[in-house]
């Protein structure tokens, strides 16, 4: 029996998501997408099967579409590669979709339950206003924070921590549903754009958002892979260059290790039951190099495939979870291994001259020529005036 995984998206342009079927492939799944059609995933040539989600669609449609996938493909596991997708496994796993027979929604919510862990864990892992708190029990250190529902109720807040402040709707991703604002008017300006920004929608109320201290220093993010609460295995990346600054997604990143993140990962994977591919975002202290944890995300993210490449192989080590096999890759990288990597086409499209494709390696698919001339292709239409898809 093969040991099928079904990647679920609701924005296959992400490139979070592109990358992900090669490493997934080579670690020994078989793997199919679910995805609205004409993403950038499709020309991977390590796509086993592709079902077409179409677009737009309801949560309730969703939940019909994912079913059918399911009978179609016969997943062992299921990766949500966005927000939308992990949002729409949870409100499947909370109620019934009218029409669905019971014992086969039995058989869905007991994939989802096995591909994500404890449901009771879900809202709280990535609701940017209750992770805090929830954190903290765990022994995990965050930035102060409050919740506001207008400016005026920051008051206090600022008064007591001062600019810079970091406001966010319950749920953002990619730098989306986030804004860093260095004085009160950029924070009055915050809240009224938040609310009307396309996010601002995904089923959690906007009227209620997560005020914290901004923290000065590098973004560093935690990749692994876990299994019924448990860590299998991660390593830590230092994002050195953004795209769109000050808080889009990385494009240069540092590799190394980092004991007192990957305690963090340990740690929330225990407390909220994950398993799956999953990544969470710290911000190191400019001074006293202290972590501080920032969010978690419950799905694919772009650096996820690279594990690969270090030995840290977070696909491989998920496959021999799932067939209760011994792992063939290491947990973490080694004390004082490091290495800087660039994220392509990532960092291509932020700046084709960049220096740091001249000096450093360029993660391009080469093996994977068709994904490849459709990379290329954002560059030729990026000049032409068209947008490119977003990153995440």
């Amino acid at each position: 029996m093969s040991t099928s995984v079904l990647l679920l998206a609701m924005d296959p342009g992400w490139f979070g998501t592109i990358r992900i079927p090669r490493a997934l492939s080579v670690a020994g799944f078989e793997v199919a997408l679910l995805a609205p059609p004409g993403g950038l995933v499709e020309r991977s040539r390590y796509l086993a099967r592709k079902v077409d989600l179409p677009y737009p669609l309801t949560p309730l449609q969703w939940c019909h579409a994912f079913d059918a996938a399911v009978r179609t493909t016969a997943p062992l596991i299921v990766l949500a590669c966005d927000e939308q997708s992990f949002i729409l496994l949870k409100i499947l796993a909370e109620s019934p979709p009218p029409g669905m027979a019971p014992a086969r929604y039995a058989e869905l919510v007991a994939l989802v339950h096995t591909s994500l862990g404890d449901p009771a864990c879900y809202f709280t892992s990535i609701d940017r206003r209750r992770l805090p708190g929830a954190a903290e029990a765990l022994g995990v250190r965050v930035p102060p924070y409050t919740s506001v529902s207008a400016p005026h109720e920051a008051a206090a807040f600022v008064a007591l921590h001062g600019y810079p402040v970091v406001l966010k709707l319950g749920i953002s991703f990619g730098g989306i549903g986030v804004a860093i604002c260095p004085d009160w008017d950029a924070l009055v300006q915050a809240f009224s754009e938040l609310r009307q920004s396309n996010i601002a929608n995904l089923g959690v109320d906007s009227d209620c958002m997560h005020l914290e201290a901004a923290i000065p220093g590098a973004v560093t993010y935690y990749g692994m892979a876990a299994w019924q609460g448990a860590l299998l295995a991660g390593f830590a990346t230092e994002r050195l260059v953004c795209n769109p600054p000050p808080k889009g997604p990385a494009t240069v990143i540092r590799y190394h290790r980092n004991d007192e993140i990957r305690g963090f990962a340990e740690k929330l994977v225990r407390g909220f039951s994950m398993s799956g591919l999953i990544g969470i975002e710290c911000i190191v202290h400019a001074r006293s190099g202290e972590a501080y944890l920032i969010e978690i995300n419950r799905r694919v993210t772009p650096g996820h495939h690279r594990g690969a490449q270090f030995k840290v192989d977070l696909c491989a080590a998920l496959h021999a979870a799932l067939n209760d096999l011994p792992s063939p890759s290491r947990t973490d990288l080694d004390e004082g291994e490091q290495g800087i990597r660039c994220s392509f086409p990532q960092e291509w499209l932020r700046d084709p001259n960049s220096h740091w494709l001249r000096e450093y390696p360029v993660d391009v698919p080469w093996d994977e020529p068709e994904l490849l001339d459709a990379m290329l292709a954002l560059a030729r239409r990026r000049r032409h005036g068209a947008a490119a898809p977003a990153s995440s």
